[in-house]
């Protein structure tokens, strides 16, 4: 049973590798309760650590009720109390997606301590049955702790566990130490599969990689104390109804089956290596493929901004010469109009200042004139009346004399 469980397992877990080649959170809205940030991974460590707890818890319980006790009933009751419960909770933790296993886990817990204190199974024990109680419900209330981890608060956690797990308690509850029951997970395969959460949690191959190796380990580490549990309850079985001899002949061929399972074990570890080394080096071929994806991407972006600055640069080199060139003609339409306006007050100017000349050279012309007149007619007035004079005084200074 647990070869062909541990196969379908590992087989299970090649298909849903193809699945998800990445992380996504959970889809948690049939569940208000929980958190929408809680870590996936986080979660299912804590669910295959409280596998082995609750291993570790009931086989030390079982056992120490087997050792003390002297009823058979009670013994073969813990010992079917082990090798039953067991594999049932760890099928539930071994969930593939972690909220759906600490709700199976969750109710398992719920149920087998209600089997043991007011179901059908409060006086399987004995005397020994508070032993028993107590360990279910300390194990309860650890799957309450992890519970709170991911909801939204302690009163959120209750009303999750009054909402979901005591009403599937309520209706289905176990019926004996076979640990037979209907898991919860089946009622909410169908809304998961609708809300498309199904393989959400899944993770990379190399996580399953790593999840299935956990979950053989734990399946391998347990083997032998499960076979050594099934031998010793279907011993009992034997005993009780036939002879020693039969019982001897029976012994022969379960070390025989024994012997079987243990070779087959065996075989697991190259077939677990075999399958472990396909899926790295299709892990690896898968992050070549992304790394070239990749690479290509990038030198197509970086062409593509390369291209986008140039074709910007481009456009500025051209605004600019446009710029330029508006600037040097309209400086050299400024400059001509100024030479022109320059010209013309030159112009206006030499014009201005040839009429001042001429009007200048008219009034010199005229003083000129005027002072040559009247030296020419003072050397006139001189050379007409200097001998009148000269007879003037000729005639008056020799009677001024005498």
């Amino acid at each position: 049973m647990h070869v062909m469980r541990t196969a379908g397992c590992l087989a299970l877990c090649s298909l849903t590798a193809c699945t998800g080649m990445g992380k996504t959170q959970p889809n948690v809205k049939p569940w208000p309760e929980i958190r929408s940030d809680f870590r996936v991974e986080t979660l299912r460590a804590r669910m295959y650590e409280y596998s082995i707890t609750f291993a570790a818890e009931v086989d030390l319980a079982a056992s120490s009720i087997e050792r003390q006790t002297t009823d058979p009933v009670v013994r073969r009751n813990a010992m079917l109390w082990k090798i039953r419960a067991v594999p049932e909770m760890r099928k539930a933790c071994f969930r593939l997606e972690p909220v759906s296993g600490l709700v199976d886990a969750w109710t398992l817990a719920r149920q087998m301590d209600h089997l043991f204190s007011d179901g059908a199974g409060a006086g399987a024990f004995g005397p020994f049955q508070p032993d028993a109680v107590a360990v279910s419900r300390r194990l309860v209330e650890q799957l309450r702790q992890i519970g709170g981890t991911i909801a939204e608060s302690p009163e959120a956690r209750a009303t999750f566990e009054r909402r979901i797990i005591e009403p599937w308690v309520a209706e289905h509850p176990l019926h004996d130490l076979t640990f037979v029951r209907d898991s919860p997970v089946a009622r909410f395969a169908e809304q998961s599969r609708e809300l498309g959460d199904l393989a959400q949690s899944v993770g990379t191959m190399e996580e399953l990689a790593i999840s299935l190796s956990q979950q053989l380990r734990v399946y391998l580490a347990d083997m032998p104390r499960h076979v050594q549990g099934e031998v010793d309850l279907m011993r009992s079985d034997i005993l009780a109804s036939q002879g020693v001899v039969a019982a001897q002949g029976d012994l022969h061929l379960t070390a025989g089956a024994v012997d079987r399972i243990a070779s087959t074990s065996e075989t697991i570890k190259p077939l677990i290596e075999n399958e472990r080394t396909i899926i790295l080096e299709e892990t690896s071929r898968q992050r070549a493929l992304v790394m070239d994806a990749l690479s290509l991407e990038r030198e197509r972006a970086i062409s593509a901004i390369i291209g986008a600055f140039a074709d910007e640069r481009s456009e500025l080199l051209r605004n600019a010469e446009a710029q330029r060139l508006a600037t040097l003609e309209w400086a050299t339409a400024e400059r001509r109009e100024a030479i022109a306006a320059l010209s013309r007050d030159l112009a206006g100017a030499v014009t201005a200042l040839r009429g001042e000349r001429a009007i200048v050279v008219d009034d010199m012309r005229g003083i000129v004139d005027m002072v040559l007149m009247r030296v020419a007619l003072f050397l006139i007035a001189g050379v007409v009346l200097a001998p009148v004079v000269a007879h003037i005084y000729a005639r008056v200074w020799p009677r001024r004399r005498t």
